[in-house]
């Protein structure tokens, strides 16, 4: 059952997001001394929307994209989701509710372009990256063997305009396309890594009283709270939440507790409510890990794009009266490299339509 998971924040070959620099970045580099990474990390982007743009990314010529996931840490907001994600040898809560990187703040992109140099490696926000032309994008990232790359609309938008959520999704896909294309068209990048800090969910309406926890004071110790969770030190049990420690369920030092609602509640304690994520519901924990590679040489003709095929049935085409029945059979499935087909159809006499 989900208390099990309290005291042991694992689930069976499924990669933590604490361990993604090891697992996703260094494995790669240690292949080869000219081996670079380029890691976008895009704001409370789902693991659903992932799967939309894997199937973009597989319509492209010579584009491969790979989807699997990671468990995320708990609670799942920004600034543990964030820090789990950087290389890291450990990962400590300050008093105060800071989440450090051996020692180090992580909650600019300045902060985690230092910790980065470490690792050969380089930070900097997708709007920056993208406004440069080829020539400079080439020499900003010239040296650096690990690009972290921060994108952000889905979490700008939902927090600041809830019901404008699905549309932040779709404009983050395409916008995410777009950065693959360019890291691979202007700066020959040829592995990409997309995955993100956490995901989130969404309601229709506003949630009523029945979905706000009976809760509607913080514990004593509480050093954050917000609608779906809360942290702090020594907190009690109760019985509407989820108590548990970030050292299990980030590997974070620095003894800090949490609360999560059970299910999809929200703590009383704020205002909008329908783009919310903290606690353990997949939508919120199954964080998308999706590896994108620049196919080359003979591969690269499997990824080719073609029209969906379409043959007429039969050999003899003889009309001799008045109705004559013509069979159309479409060769193969639509699929992501196989695109539909609209066709204008006609009977020809030579070269003459009738």
């Amino acid at each position: 059952g989900p208390t099990h998971l309290l005291t042991d924040w694992e689930i069976d070959k499924t990669p933590r997001q604490q361990k993604f620099f090891e697992s996703c970045v260094r494995r790669r580099l240690e292949e080869a001394d000219n081996r670079r990474v380029y890691v976008i990390i895009s704001d409370a982007f789902r693991y659903e929307a992932a799967q939309e743009l894997a199937e973009e990314l597989n319509g492209k010529y010579r584009f491969e994209a790979i989807l699997t996931s990671q468990l995320g840490v708990l609670p799942s907001y920004t600034a543990l989701g964030m820090a789990s994600l950087l290389p890291h040898n450990v990962l400590t809560y300050k008093s105060n509710g800071d989440v450090l990187v051996d020692g180090k703040p992580t909650s600019l992109t300045e902060q985690r372009d230092e910790i980065l140099k470490a690792a050969e490696g380089m930070a900097c926000k997708a709007p920056d990256l993208l406004a440069l032309k080829k020539e400079q994008g080439r020499d900003f990232v010239k040296e650096k063997r690990v690009v972290y790359v921060y994108h952000n609309t889905v979490d700008s938008v939902g927090e600041r305009d809830e019901e404008k959520t699905f549309g932040a999704v779709r404009t983050a896909i395409d916008e995410l396309a777009a950065l693959v294309s360019y890291i691979i068209n202007n700066l020959n990048g040829n592995y990409i890594v997309i995955t993100a800090d956490h995901g989130f969910m969404f309601t229709e309406s506003a949630p009523g009283d029945a979905e706000r926890s009976k809760l509607d004071q913080k514990p004593d110790g509480t050093v954050k709270a917000k609608k779906r969770y809360l942290i702090g030190h020594h907190l009690p049990d109760h019985e509407a939440v989820w108590h548990g420690k970030t050292q299990v369920t980030a590997g974070a030092e620095g003894e800090m507790e949490f609360w999560i609602p059970k299910a999809a509640n929200l703590f009383h304690f704020a205002g909008g409510a329908r783009f919310v994520h903290g606690g353990a519901m997949l939508q919120e924990i199954v964080v998308p890990v999706l590896t994108v590679r620049h196919v080359r040489g003979k591969s690269a003709e499997e990824t080719k794009i073609k029209l969906v095929t379409v043959h007429v049935l039969g050999t003899s085409h003889k009309i001799t009266t008045g109705r004559h029945r013509f069979e159309l059979i479409q060769m193969e499935p639509v699929s992501e490299r196989v695109k539909p087909i609209t066709l204008k159809i006609a009977v020809y006499e030579g070269e003459e339509p009738v």
